[in-house]
């Protein structure tokens, strides 16, 4: 089966959503990444007291959707920090957990589209039509990355690195009972320390292709 939807998990600092952006580029496919679903539900009027009954309401569901048709992509920046999970209980929340898998779901039956973050690739792994991609990078050459796009001190960079990788460990422990940086859970592994954005992209739009 041809691959019709790649799905990018990215540690903070390791480029993944400049190569997530340049791999739809030059694959020609629509590209989503964590901000762009966060803000399309929050356009749609997704709140920490609606989100239970949105999950349920396929009006909402549908308005989510046309956001996000009139957003396709946002700014990103190498060293992009998500929003931290432990300051917001909404993002943790098994309802909201749902409803955003419904949300990939939906866009991977769409097909020809990148979609980043927000567990994409536990959430299609069992779909013959996605790659699964990993972007990774040691500790100190992301945190580097960091303190250089957020014009930060080193000590910070660090934290920062520390910080998200812990809380996504035990979110898709909690979650999908998974280890979020096991290369088993993915199709190509691609390690940013020594690969550039450009050649990444290429690499993973090659390897695409031929699955």
């Amino acid at each position: 089966m041809n691959t019709r939807i790649i799905a990018v998990a990215r540690p903070v600092g390791t480029a993944g959503e400049e190569i997530a952006q340049l791999t739809a580029a030059r694959l020609g496919f629509r590209f989503y990444d964590y901000q762009v679903v966060q803000t399309a539900a929050q356009d749609a009027g997704v709140s920490p007291e609606t989100v239970s009954e949105a999950v349920h309401t396929p009006s909402l569901f549908t308005r989510i959707l046309e956001a996000l048709a009139r957003n396709p992509s946002m700014p990103v920046a190498a060293w992009a920090d998500p929003v931290p999970l432990a300051a917001n209980p909404l993002l943790t929340s098994s309802d909201y957990r749902r409803f955003i898998e419904d949300v990939i779901r939906d866009l991977a039956d769409q097909g020809e589209a990148v979609i980043i973050g927000h567990g994409a690739p536990m959430v299609l792994r069992d779909r013959e039509d996605t790659y699964k991609v990993l972007t990774t990078g040691s500790p100190e050459q992301r945190a580097a990355r960091i303190a250089s796009g957020m014009n930060v001190d080193i000590d910070m960079a660090r934290k920062t690195v520390a910080r998200t990788d812990s809380e996504r460990n035990d979110y898709f422990r909690r979650f999908y009972n998974r280890a979020w940086l096991a290369a088993e859970n993915y199709d190509l592994c691609i390690n940013t320390d020594r690969i550039e954005a450009e050649e990444a992209a290429s690499l993973i739009a090659e390897a695409a292709r031929l699955h």
